[in-house]
């Protein structure tokens, strides 16, 4: 089939890829030692790291919103380029108000992060239980630690954001990170 179709590749099982894998796994093992660092960070300075999280978020809408403008006046010949303007202001009015009232837009995204995390658990289930026994135990287990975050988000949701949404995104990246470095140690040759 590939040579019917130039570039595409055939396809290959599971274990094939596990096996070429194999010769990078201390790629998997760093990402998931910087992802364990940098939960333990987020867990000793939880309201910082949600302040941080709302002012990063804020800064890329305002970025994304000021290009995505200049894009649009750039591209008058296309017949709904006027959208891309009005698109991009949005992106700047909610990052300038995201850095105006850095607490409610916490508080906006706190809940859409507790829905992005009991997505993102249930993606790591599902995934978990498509690898071999020795990785499967540990991202089977950080997708069901985040689909309980995420509850947990939702469930004190606005009350508790200013300080959980950091202590959340700490367990979830301390509990991801342990996930990467097992897969690691079980790719190791």
């Amino acid at each position: 089939m590939s040579q019917d179709m130039p570039g595409l590749e055939p396809r290959h099982t599971l274990g094939e890829a596990i096996h070429r894998l194999r010769a990078r796994w201390g790629w998997f093992f760093a990402f998931g030692a910087l992802c364990l660092a940098f939960g333990l960070a987020a867990l000793t300075m939880a309201a910082v790291s949600t302040l941080a999280v709302v002012l990063m978020v804020a800064f890329m809408l305002i970025l994304a919103g000021g290009f995505e403008i200049v894009l649009g006046f750039n591209s008058r010949d296309w017949p709904s380029f006027f959208l891309w303007v009005v698109s991009g202001l949005f992106y700047l009015v909610f990052g300038a108000f995201a850095l105006a009232r850095p607490v409610v837009a916490a508080a906006a995204l706190t809940a859409v992060v507790g829905a992005g995390f009991l997505i993102a658990g249930v993606a790591r289930i599902w995934l978990g239980f498509k690898l071999p026994a020795g990785p499967k135990a540990f991202i089977v287990l950080a997708g069901v630690v985040t689909t309980l975050l995420g509850a947990l988000i939702l469930a004190g949701w606005p009350g508790n954001t200013l300080f959980v949404l950091g202590i959340l995104f700490g367990v979830d990246l301390v509990f991801y990170g342990a996930s990467w470095i097992a897969l690691a140690l079980k790719l190791r040759p």
